[in-house]
């Protein structure tokens, strides 16, 4: 078991309540996991051993290890048993979310959100922006326009010189106007 302290533990169910842990594949006695935090952090636990790791500045043993810890004990988790697991879990994880858009657009919105504070350059917001118009093109989903609609807004204003930016709203009128 994972050897943290008692207020990591607590921080770290937190972190999973408030759907910070964004995927987990567990590949054999191996979880793999991306969490939102200051900035996303990759965490890697051997659920036999104990051992982890994080890119987070602490390197392991903490909050984002105890969150994932969390998320597996309830249940929130994709089991594969695909050997590129360990070398590239998101694309393990990505494969999954495909299988379901409705919570690959809640994860892709999630990190929308994140990235909007986060990136520098514009270029993430713009991925995971088009990746949302994407899914919302196959599910009924009104109520996520409006997000999308924020998220351009606050594109624009910071991005406001980008061609890019003039790309996307494209994007969102045909998605918006059917």
């Amino acid at each position: 078991m994972v050897d943290v302290d008692e207020k990591t533990l607590k921080k770290g169910e937190r972190y999973y309540k408030a759907g910070k842990v964004l995927w987990v594949v567990k590949y054999g006695d191996r979880l793999f996991s991306k969490v939102l935090g200051t900035y996303p952090y990759y965490v890697e636990i051997n659920t036999s051993t104990g051992e982890n790791r994080c890119t987070c500045p602490l390197g392991g043993d903490c909050k984002h290890v105890a969150a994932v810890m969390k998320a597996h004990e309830n249940g929130f988790y994709f089991e594969t048993f695909e050997e590129h697991a360990e070398l590239f879990p998101e694309a393990v994880a990505m494969e999954f979310l495909a299988e379901v858009p409705e919570l690959a657009l809640n994860v892709t919105i999630k990190e929308l959100r994140f990235a909007l504070n986060t990136d520098e350059s514009g270029s993430e917001v713009a991925r995971l922006f088009r990746r949302a118009v994407l899914l919302l093109r196959s599910l009924d989903r009104p109520e996520v326009l409006h997000v999308l609609e924020e998220v351009l807004e606050e594109y624009r204003h910071v991005f406001k010189d980008y061609r890019l930016t003039e790309r996307l709203e494209e994007e969102f009128r045909k998605l918006r106007n059917g």
